[in-house]
């Protein structure tokens, strides 16, 4: 009885564990997915892909691709302008464990949430998060550590000339430039290109008309030199250069150059205002007759209700998919439920059969023990009082010291306590159980962020995330709720 038992409780886990591999491969591969549309501008796939990624990852409990896929969910909602829902979803990758190991992904999301700020044009929230990611980025190491801080130095000089402060600009541009240093010019062409544009630009509007043309010219020769596909900030900056010295026919050529590559790439909305801009410069400067100011107005009304409908038919699938992810969540876990209850039927049959066997058989067993069990009583009693006392002293220094075995003599000493524990959570990690059972010891927030040596904030996550899974009320203080457990368990004489 014992043995088919076993069996089928090893068989039902060996296939959990099967359907797991399987379901955490198809995320990875949903997330990939979801990181080549980013590249290719295509939003709305991007965020499909995302969402069932995020769906699967949260089936499965796969703490990295939740944390991934709530990331790329919330940047494709950044891109249509869906801020809150984004942050909410930024506020999802915070919660997970991988972003608490990660430095990576800590500076990523900090430069996502920056980039949500920059949008709405909360500078001083966009620069503290900048700053953020530069912080974390100080943990990396070699190429990651270089990009992550090109790319904030990157964000801060468009910040700052957002605000006007040329001297901000000018000290991250030289940021930059020294950044590039050492990092393959070929791969990152874009980062190059990008630098000497923002640079062309600064001396553009501070009249130095030489500086601002030879670091344009060092973004054309890398354009030509690697055939760069995006290209149109270059030629925005040198129309703006010639137009600054008085040539605004051939201002007007370069910016529409850059007009064309805009098209190409598929920005439209940049495309509507550039439209835009180029029927008033056509019309105040007089050139090429009203005709063509006339067509460039045209264009703009065009390209303005193009954009509101792909802007419209993104948003539409956008929200399709979170009513279709809400829907498939409420049949899924309809379908578990009925599931887990048919497992839960035949486990409670298989194991009520069992021990009504072993407690059958064990009874002789017991009785026969009794008598010797009560001659060693008294002796017993006074030599684990006397040991108890010695390990618990034990116990304490070893949380102190944050030492591996901590846990190990914890769950001697309370077994029933961490057993308790893992019945809201079978899959409880050790890290959960240790941070239970300091908290079980009374040991407070700055206690814990000591002896572990993390941060307080990092204690409070901790925290929150266990509140959830533990369904601890908040009105409830964390560490009376644990030793509210474990007095629960000693009246229940456990």
């Amino acid at each position: 009885m014992k043995k088919y038992l076993l069996l089928s409780i090893l068989l039902l886990f060996t296939l959990r564990g099967i359907a797991g591999d399987g379901s955490k491969h198809e995320v990875d591969l949903l997330l990939d997915k979801a990181k080549e549309l980013n590249a290719a501008a295509k939003t709305s796939l991007q965020f499909e892909s995302a969402i069932k990624a995020l769906n699967l990852a949260n089936e499965d409990k796969y703490d990295e691709g939740i944390a991934k896929a709530h990331f790329w969910v919330a940047d494709a909602m950044l891109n249509i302008g869906l801020y809150k829902e984004a942050f909410k979803h930024l506020e999802g990758v915070q919660t997970t464990d991988y972003f608490m190991d990660e430095i990576e992904m800590q500076a990523e999301t900090h430069r996502l949430k920056g980039k949500g700020y920059l949008k709405l044009k909360l500078f001083r929230q966009a620069i503290q998060e900048f700053h953020l990611q530069l912080s974390d980025a100080r943990a990396l190491k070699g190429d990651s550590q270089k990009k992550s801080y090109l790319k904030a130095f990157g964000n801060l000089t468009t910040v700052f000339d957002r605000l006007n402060k040329p001297d901000s600009v000018f000290k991250y541009i030289q940021l930059r430039l020294a950044g590039l240093a050492g990092l393959d010019e070929k791969e990152n062409v874009l980062l190059y290109i990008g630098v000497y544009d923002d640079l062309g630009d600064f001396y553009t509007k501070k009249g130095d008309f030489t500086k601002a043309e030879l670091n344009l010219k060092k973004s054309l020769a890398l354009i030509e030199k690697y055939k760069a596909p995006v290209f149109y900030n270059t030629y925005t900056f040198l129309g703006n250069l010639e137009q600054e010295k008085g040539n605004y026919k051939k201002a007007l050529t370069l910016f529409e150059v850059g007009l064309a590559n805009m098209e190409k790439v598929g920005l439209w909305d940049a495309v509507a205002r550039k439209c835009k801009f180029l029927a008033y410069y056509c019309r105040y400067y007089k050139l090429r007759g009203k005709w063509t100011a006339d067509e460039y107005d045209m264009a703009y009304t065009w390209g303005k209700d193009s954009l509101d409908n792909k802007n419209k038919e993104v948003m539409d699938a956008v929200m399709s998919q979170l009513v279709k992810s809400k829907e498939k969540e409420s049949a899924k876990k309809i379908s578990k439920s009925i599931t887990a209850a048919l497992i839960a039927l035949v486990l409670l049959v298989v194991a009520s059969t069992f021990f009504i066997w072993r407690s059958r058989r064990n009874r002789k067993i017991l009785v026969q023990k009794e008598d010797a069990l009560q001659e060693t009583e008294s002796i017993n009693k006074e030599l684990t009082e006397q040991i108890g006392e010695n390990k618990f002293n034990n116990l304490i220094e070893l949380a102190k010291s944050n030492n591996p075995e901590f846990l190990t003599l914890f769950t001697e000493l309370y077994p029933q306590f961490i057993q308790t524990l893992k019945t809201f959570d079978p899959k409880m990690r050790s890290t959960e159980l240790e941070f239970c059972a300091m908290a079980f010891l009374n040991f407070s927030t700055k206690n814990i962020s000591e002896y572990t040596y993390v941060t307080i904030r990092a204690v409070q996550v901790r925290k929150n995330r266990l509140r959830k899974k533990l369904e601890i009320p908040s009105d409830a203080d964390f560490n009376n709720w644990m030793r509210g457990l474990g007095d629960d368990l000693l009246s229940r004489g456990f």
